[in-house]
């Protein structure tokens, strides 16, 4: 390695092939670490010629970094987006003793006012860099033209907006995850079963994400000429209370006795799954995310496939590319997709125990 490239922690751990958390527990003296991972750890910082002390003295010299996080509001600890914050917060327990703080504020999906109101508290805490889900596509332009007014570099996880001054995007292909999506759902159906796509959101005109991840389901089967055969119909349901969802469904399916199979843009699968359950109905589903509800639902074969984004990875990512940013000015890779892995009953398990 050349003697002026400053080596990362991160270098550490893929030099090793261990976590940034094995890392942080060598360098410190802390925790557990089993005599073979030590010794592979002890290796990279030889071979890498990492100097611990130097980045510690470095941050010493009064550098404090504050990462505010702007996401959904996670309405329990079995919804989707506690898992971008467990990594979030895994991510800054690395860095902590470098400096490193963080501020996690929220905001409802179903209320913009609440972004807004978020953004501005971050705003008034002028922090070092900033961690944004912009499900709302609006409000999300006015935060980030005031984060670039005030150099505040910011970082984009899971939805992006293009042609936009973001540090990074970390997370899926939001057309490739649709098309995707297609694909597995088209696996299941007969050539003119007809299909629901299900959109739980506020708003569909404000939320760029959630339209192109339902144009990446439809161009799978515009492209095979499939969707002259069937009718592939979406309905966008602005709230996530089961009651309410399954008016919805009882309207739609009244209307539509031939849906066969059902892709839902969002973590909540679990809700039209139950419902089916409920109804005896034989409807196919697909839906994202490894989330409780959809686990049990996939064991039960009442979800055929889950797709999961790994938000967790999303959430740790992000923080560690604001503190090479911060430390060594390293900008990373402006897109960074996620792998997108496909889940069925009887891999579940394996992949939650790997996770």
């Amino acid at each position: 390695m050349a003697k002026n490239k400053k080596t990362t922690i991160q270098d550490l751990a893929n030099y090793a092939n261990v976590s940034i958390g094995t890392i942080d527990r060598v360098l410190h003296n802390r925790g557990k670490v089993s005599p073979a991972k030590r010794q592979k750890v002890e290796e990279a910082i030889e071979k890498l010629d990492f100097n611990p002390n130097l980045l510690a003295r470095t941050l010493a010299l009064g550098s404090r970094f504050t990462v505010c996080s702007l996401f959904p509001e996670a309405t329990s600890s079995q919804s989707y987006w506690a898992l971008p914050k467990i990594g979030v917060d895994q991510g800054v327990e690395v860095y902590k003793d470098f400096g490193m703080e963080l501020h996690a504020y929220e905001y409802s999906l179903f209320d913009e006012s609440s972004f807004v109101k978020s953004a501005d508290a971050i705003l008034g805490k002028n922090p070092s860099g900033v961690i944004l889900a912009p499900l709302f596509e609006k409000e999300s332009l006015e935060f980030i033209s005031k984060l670039e007014e005030r150099h505040i570099p910011y970082v984009f996880i899971d939805a992006n907006i293009k042609n936009k001054n973001s540090l990074s995007y970390i997370g899926p292909d939001l057309r490739g995850s649709g098309y995707i999506a297609g694909k597995l759902l088209n696996s299941l159906l007969g050539p003119s079963d007809d299909i629901l796509i299900v959109n739980m959101v506020k708003g569909f005109e404000n939320s760029a994400h959630t339209a192109l991840v339902e144009n990446g389901f439809r161009d799978y089967f515009k492209e095979r000429g499939s969707w002259e055969k069937r009718s592939i119909n979406s309905i966008t349901i602005p709230t996530t209370a089961e009651t309410e969802v399954n008016r919805e469904l009882t309207t739609y399916y009244i209307k539509n006795p031939g849906t066969k199979g059902v892709f839902v843009t969002n973590s909540r699968a679990h809700l039209i799954s139950r419902y089916h359950a409920m109804h005896e109905l034989d409807i196919k589903v697909v839906g994202f995310d490894i989330v409780p509800g959809n686990v049990a639902e996939l064991k039960n074969g009442n979800i055929d496939y889950i797709i999961s984004q790994r938000p967790v990875f999303q959430g740790v990512t992000a923080v560690r590319n604001l503190f090479e940013f911060f430390v060594y000015q390293k900008s990373p890779s402006g897109i960074q997709y996620v792998p997108l892995d496909i889940i069925i009953k009887e891999n579940v398990d394996y992949y939650i125990k790997f996770q």
